[in-house]
């Protein structure tokens, strides 16, 4: 998803070549991720192996998307996930091992996490039952998101944050990139 968005394009000087590609990615994994959302419809179980995958999907594309791109792209890329996505980058365990988060920590992200899809669910349950509008769904799961980002912060100790802020780039003047409409799950989660 982020790799879509104007703004971090230009920050990593993607070639036209580059966008292109992407661009035909994005369009597989909409047509791909439909398909599987139609599947999910069918019911509870349909629905949790419709959920494992998309995971799987994701997985898959994220990792073609990143080969378009060269290692500075993909570092900087990186940073912008980690402005993006703030706290709930957290359960990636590569960003657990890079901030030697300590075993009680990552239990507590373990936790936060549950607690998050737990909702989320939740969330997608009122919407699949008309309870709320597609508007609402997305205001409580962003307002969901930005809290659980906040809790998960908070796991941290003060090195542990500072050590944050200079892997997202904040601490090295790098510029910060922000678009408010902009999903914050994955390259392709917004699909």
């Amino acid at each position: 998803m982020l790799l879509g968005l104007d703004p971090v394009r230009q920050d990593l000087k993607l070639s036209s070549l580059q966008c292109a590609l992407l661009d035909s990615l994005r369009s597989q994994y909409k047509t791909q991720a439909r398909n599987i959302t139609a599947i999910g419809m069918g019911g509870e179980d349909a629905a949790m192996r419709a959920g494992s995958d998309l995971k799987s999907l994701r997985k898959q594309y994220n990792k073609r998307a990143l080969a378009v791109l060269s290692p500075s792209q993909q570092d900087r890329l990186r940073q912008i996930e980690r402005q993006m996505l703030e706290g709930a980058l957290l359960t990636s365990p590569a960003e657990q091992q890079l901030l030697g988060l300590s075993g009680p920590q990552q239990q507590a992200i373990a936790a936060i996490s549950k607690a998050d899809q737990a909702k989320a669910s939740s969330i997608y349950n009122q919407f699949n039952s008309g309870k709320i509008s597609s508007f609402r769904k997305d205001i409580n799961l962003r307002r969901n998101q930005k809290q659980t980002s906040k809790q998960m912060m908070a796991v941290l100790d003060g090195k542990q944050k500072m050590n944050w802020l200079v892997l997202s780039g904040q601490k090295m003047g790098l510029p910060k990139i922000k678009d408010p409409d902009a999903s914050t799950k994955s390259l392709f989660e917004g699909y």
